[in-house]
């Protein structure tokens, strides 16, 4: 067996800036991640410059002339910019671009900044303008920081980045298009919308905090252009390559270290598999499309995912077996699987095969459906809505389903109703606006609220996890090993599918990842 494990990418992954743009380079040494690149090469990398000014210093700047004057123009006005950074995060509906990091060649005075009224184009206009504007976003924050992060606390007392956050409710914030509907997925997977490269322009003069004055651009027509965008929650993973003798298959993966890894340890793994909505090579955007994979960031944990188009679930094993050749210090009696719709039925059907000599300690099935007789050792849980029907037709199926396994079970149904709350969570039940005349609080889709509920996202997040842990200390109390959650019928309602069609399915994982007690029960079973 042969492994290469490469580049993670500096461009996309580098969350930490100057001296830790390296960061997100990672290459694998025992197991063991290293920096592999410097500042200097990351900024190299990632700012596609053409002009030696810019390629000096990292900037970027429009190359349209209609929005951002010369380029020669905009690079010497922004003479004080070093680089400027967008900030990614992945939701539980996608990755959204939720901030900027402006780097300066001077630490800032805090004071100077001004986040404006708030607002998208126009409005922001008419509301008051601040420091900053950021073509077809809202501005909802602006601090300065000591590293290109953002920053609960609401930044430092000093530093070099000016950090701004953006809206994740605008409708520009989704970094990928995905297909929803069956049948209708493309070989090459999510659409890249483009949206990661930020038009920002610096409207009035801010000042460093030794007195001397940045100018901004009243007349907003020169706008600095993103570089690179970082994700802090991908920034993490390395990847890497496998070709398999003994299957035949080549697989793309990414592959995370446990959270304060230990080499005299030995640690399980994750072994997540997408939807086929992410059907691609790049096994990064099953990273970026929702919580299967980075949910599992802060275990103590390797997780492992491959890429869409290669996830045969013996080539992953046979992968396993060669990172632990390689020094990876992976307990093989807790491996576990977990996997969306397409990625659920390949383990599934693996599972089935291999009833008497599984290698997975435990499953994490999420909405998808197979012929489960036969899985009657392997404790798992699983997970769908009851509006999917043929995930949840196919998992109660009292001849293939659950119940055909033939051993007791315990099972829950879970109310996923809530009120938006402006946290970018998708609701279940949509609302028509345009019929209803009600003003849609994000002006996207993702603003539909579930109807009948007064409860927040984080309210309804509470529930749930009183629910998984009441139904799994049940369980454990029973001695049952196979859970069944299931959302109930019209709580997680498409009723418009030519806006989001099946999210009755692909919503379901939202949830299934973002209840940690689920995730606790999973690493708790052993082989």
């Amino acid at each position: 067996m042969a492994m290469q494990i490469e580049d993670a990418g500096i461009s996309r992954r580098s969350f930490l800036g100057g001296a830790g743009l390296a960061a997100g380079a990672l290459f694998l040494a025992g197991c063991g991640a290293q920096p592999a690149a410097s500042q200097e090469a990351a900024s190299a990398a990632g700012s596609g410059s053409t002009e030696d000014a810019q390629a000096a210093s990292g900037l970027v700047v429009s190359q349209s002339r209609a929005s951002a004057g010369t380029t020669d123009d905009v690079a010497s006005f922004y003479g004080h910019v070093r680089s400027v950074t967008a900030l990614a995060r992945t939701y539980p509906a996608g990755e959204k671009v939720i901030g900027a990091a402006v780097e300066y060649d001077a630490p800032l005075d805090a004071a100077s900044l001004d986040a404006g009224g708030g607002g998208i184009q126009q409005q922001a206009i008419q509301q008051g303008l601040g420091t900053y504007y950021v073509l077809g976003r809202t501005i909802s924050a602006l601090y300065v920081n000591d590293a290109p992060e953002l920053s609960e606390e609401g930044g430092s007392s000093s530093g070099t980045y000016a950090i701004i956050e953006l809206d994740p409710r605008d409708a520009g914030a989704q970094t990928l298009l995905f297909q929803m509907s069956r049948g209708q997925v493309g070989s090459n997977g999510p659409v890249e919308l483009g949206t990661d490269t930020l038009r920002i322009c610096q409207v009035k003069d801010i000042s460093s905090s030794s007195g001397a004055v940045f100018a901004g651009d009243a007349t907003m027509t020169r706008y600095m252009v993103s570089s690179s965008t970082s994700n802090a929650q991908t920034a993490g993973y390395v990847a890497g390559t496998f070709d398999d003798e003994a299957t035949g298959c080549h697989a793309a993966f990414e592959l995370l270290e446990p959270a304060g890894y230990d080499s005299s340890k030995s640690y399980p793994l994750v072994l997540f598999l997408p939807d086929a909505g992410v059907t691609t090579s790049d096994p990064e955007v099953n990273l970026r499309q929702g919580p299967g994979a980075v949910a599992w960031n802060d275990e103590e944990a390797y997780v492992l995912t491959v890429a869409g188009t290669t996830a045969d679930v013996e080539t992953c094993l046979d992968l396993v077996d060669s990172l632990v050749d390689k020094g990876c210090t992976i307990d093989r009696d807790r491996i576990y699987g977990t996997g969306e719709s397409a990625g659920c039925m390949a383990l599934i059907s693996y599972a089935a095969e291999h009833a008497d000599d599984d290698r997975f300690a435990a499953y994490l099935f999420v909405a998808g459906q197979g012929d489960m007789a036969q899985i009657k050792q392997t404790p798992f849980i699983a997970f769908a809505s009851e509006d999917d029907e043929s995930s949840y037709g196919g998992l109660s199926d009292p001849e293939k389903g659950i119940p055909a396994i033939g051993v007791p079970y315990v099972e829950a149904q879970l109310d996923c109703t809530y009120d938006f709350d402006g946290e970018g969570h998708t609701s279940g039940r949509w609302v028509d606006y345009a019929a209803t005349g009600e003003s849609n609080p994000s002006g996207n889709q993702e603003g539909a609220r579930a109807a009948d509920s007064d409860r927040t996202l984080d309210e309804l997040m509470a529930d749930l996890s009183a629910e998984a842990a009441s139904t799994l200390g049940k369980a454990d109390a029973e001695g049952a090993h196979i859970v069944f959650f299931h959302i109930a019928e019209g709580t997680l309602d498409g009723t418009d599918s030519s806006i989001q069609g099946g999210n009755t399915h692909n919503f379901t994982w939202q949830y299934a990842y973002s209840i940690p007690e689920i995730r606790s029960w999973i690493l708790e079973q052993q082989r």
